[in-house]
């Protein structure tokens, strides 16, 4: 059952002790230099995020684990700010600090299948979940539907022309994309589940013809992509044309 919010606001001393008591992957930076201790350096993310215009916008999280990201993006100005997660231990620790930290900001327990009914967002992130999931394309179709802007997506790619990849499973073949990079690596996952991991230029075209995906760097586990949505072509009006008889 969810603690009642009012609960949750604690002194400086009663706010370090809490932090102390959990177990954190994300280390994440607060006020007044306190940094909750991490499994992963995930603040080392944050040089991709921090050239991004949040002021102003709506922003979604999609796998936001204890709340990093929403935290910098309601910190950096944006206007509304939804993080969604599958762990409710991690929403708890989202919300406990996004309370303390004093920025209103919206947790939810839903899967990146179940985001479509929150609408368009200026900004979407998703961090290391489409190279979790298994259904991959159903995947990128739900982003593809909350993406009003950008979207900034990290996630393995196959990089078939830059190295020699150790699995011996590829998928193969799009006649849109050269034979060379059309290639898709098959892996399993330590919980057993299968996945995949996408070339770029496959990934391009799943979005689709009207998105631009581009590469932004290596990210801290994997590979920063940036997607932008260009804007739809408005039909044109047609001309009112007067007949002669008319005038």
């Amino acid at each position: 059952m969810m603690q009642d919010m009012k609960q949750q606001i604690m002194d400086k001393n009663e706010y370090i002790k809490w932090i102390q008591s959990q177990d954190w992957y994300q280390t994440i930076e607060l006020k007044n230099g306190i940094v909750t201790k991490g499994k992963f350096p995930t603040n080392l993310r944050l040089k991709h995020f921090s050239d991004i215009p949040f002021k102003g916008k709506r922003v979604l999280d999609v796998g936001c684990n204890s709340g990093q990201y929403c935290l910098v993006a309601k910190a950096m100005g944006a206007k509304e700010v939804i993080g969604v997660d599958i762990d409710e231990k991690r929403l708890e620790q989202a919300r406990t600090l996004a309370l303390n930290e004093g920025l209103e900001i919206e947790y939810l327990n839903k899967t990146i299948f179940e985001i479509s009914d929150l609408g368009v967002f200026d900004i979407v992130l998703c961090v290391a979940v489409l190279t979790e999931v298994q259904d991959f394309f159903g995947a990128v179709e739900s982003l593809k539907r909350v993406i009003g802007g950008y979207a900034f997506i990290e996630l393995a790619l196959a990089k078939p022309l830059l190295y020699v990849s150790k699995s011996k499973l590829w998928l193969k073949g799009n006649s849109k994309i050269p034979r060379g990079k059309s290639l898709t690596e098959v892996r399993q996952t330590k919980r057993g589940t299968w996945v995949i991991n996408p070339s770029l230029e496959l990934l391009s075209a799943v979005f689709g013809e009207g998105y631009t995906v581009s590469y932004r760097g290596a990210g801290l586990r994997h590979d920063m992509i940036e997607v932008f949505k260009r804007p739809e072509k408005s039909a044109s009006k047609p001309e009112n044309k007067v007949n002669p008889q008319d005038e």
